[in-house]
């Protein structure tokens, strides 16, 4: 369970680093990057979605926990790079 919610935390981090190049790409007008990077965080949440849905409740708040935990450190760690 502990493999499972690093790599979920780690899966947060990325989505949300994912969704700040999408927020910069639209800002700047670009067209493919834009739509590269808002299929990849759709794929990413509901493939991420589907395997925090799919455990108990209390493995399911952990994971959610895990995951929420994953995008605060994403947008900080974003956020800091500018």
């Amino acid at each position: 369970m502990l493999v499972q919610l690093i790599l979920i935390f780690l899966a947060g981090i990325i989505v949300d680093l994912l969704a700040t190049r999408y927020t910069s790409a639209v800002a700047d007008k670009k067209l493919w990057p834009a739509t590269i990077f808002s299929g990849l965080i759709t794929l990413t949440n509901f493939v991420l979605l589907t395997l925090i849905l799919k455990e108990s409740a209390t493995e399911g708040m952990f994971n959610i926990m895990a995951y929420a935990g994953g995008n605060a450190l994403g947008t900080y760690l974003a956020l800091k790079k500018v």
